[in-house]
């Protein structure tokens, strides 16, 4: 899914490689620590990691897209803590929250890294060249465009191809492809503990719970401190880099009402910090809570076109009506512009998971 996202977002956005980034730390209670990096630096999504000091150890959530940035978090671990990270908890097999493992392992040699059965099988399938693969289009595709743009003279909405926007999109497509040699290069370190629903366990007095959910991935984990009432989400909830507005995409699966459910399952913990995969902690429920209310009108109304009768994707689509909930997103009651385009990707995904993957 990320590289479909990736294909779609890359080229503005390599352009800030050259300029100075870094990740952002925040302490959301004593010893716990959030990291997030932003898209211009990881440039795949804007994803968070979660690093929890122990008694006597370090144990880190999730692990970043690119080796630098996983570097730079492992750096950031070394001035809180001289402690060593034993527990390295993947959420599911999307490359930006499992390509730093590698660093993770040659930092703290016998690190114990644990996730799904599910995920480990899904990430044993999935070589570098899965997720690079996708970056290599691109770069075709941006070739083409602007080898088309250099002999018409202008660019496909007609504007005058300048030599300063034709070396910047030179320099976008080198920096892709140089981003593309790295993923498929990057080695791929798999975990080496895996649990099926559930796993808990201590280090010293610390406790953590880690459950198995569905969402943007089948088979996900998620992290529960229950002492200090902490929810780390994964990509089961997601949220803008910004913090307003939608989640900003839906899922590559079509198990969408198990994701309802799951989501409905994490209201009933008690919680008062919420971490989703990406954009800022949330404190409260809030957000959780509109999320499942959003998912539930999309699934009912999907369902109810069908009943009546409604058929074909397009027509379905089209009769889902959510803008009350999509107010509730932003500031000022305002639809985000972002915020139909996810209605109709996750009413068709919805579609989908109604008629048995049928997507006519």
């Amino acid at each position: 899914m990320r590289a479909m996202l990736l294909a779609a977002v890359l080229l503005p956005l390599t352009s800030h490689l050259s300029q100075a980034q870094e990740v952002s730390k925040e302490e959301l209670s004593p010893g716990i620590f959030l990291f997030r990096a932003p898209s211009t630096l990881d440039l795949w999504t804007a994803t968070n990691v979660v690093v929890v000091v122990n008694d006597n150890d370090v144990t880190v959530f999730d692990s970043f897209t690119r080796a630098g940035t996983a570097r730079m978090v492992i750096a950031e671990i070394r001035k809180i803590t001289d402690k060593p990270v034993k527990t390295l908890i993947n959420s599911h097999w999307h490359q930006d929250h499992w390509s730093g493992n590698n660093e993770f392992q040659k930092a703290w040699p016998g690190i114990q890294i644990i996730a799904t059965t599910g995920t480990r099988d899904y990430m044993k399938r999935m070589p570098g060249g899965f997720f690079a693969g996708s970056l290599a289009r691109s770069v075709a595709t941006s070739r083409a465009v602007l080898d088309s743009a250099i002999r018409a003279g202008k660019t496909s909405d007609g504007k005058p191809l300048t030599a300063e926007a034709r070396a910047a999109q030179e320099k976008d497509i080198a920096e892709t492809a140089s981003f593309e040699a790295e993923v498929r290069a990057l080695p791929r370190v798999l975990p080496n503990v895996a649990f099926k629903d559930t796993l808990v366990f201590w280090s010293g007095s610390r406790e953590f719970r880690l459950l198995s959910a569905t969402g943007d991935a089948t088979t996900s984990a998620v992290l529960y401190l229950p002492a200090e009432k902490i929810l780390v989400t994964g990509d089961v909830l997601v949220a803008p880099e910004s913090g307003d507005g939608p989640p900003p995409w839906t899922t590559n699966s079509f198990a969408i009402t198990p994701w309802l459910e799951s989501l409905r399952s994490l209201e009933q913990l008690e919680v008062t910090t919420i971490v989703p995969g990406q954009g800022k902690a949330f404190h409260g429920k809030d957000y959780l809570q509109l999320t499942i209310e959003t998912y539930d009108a999309i699934i009912n109304q999907v369902h109810s076109a069908l009943e009546r009768g409604i058929v074909g994707v397009d027509p379905v689509i089209a009769s889902v009506d959510v803008a009350a909930q999509g107010r509730k997103y932003g500031p000022g009651g305002n639809l985000s512009p972002n915020f139909k385009p996810w209605v109709a990707a996750l009413a068709r995904r919805v579609y989908q998971e109604s008629l048995d993957g049928i997507s006519r």
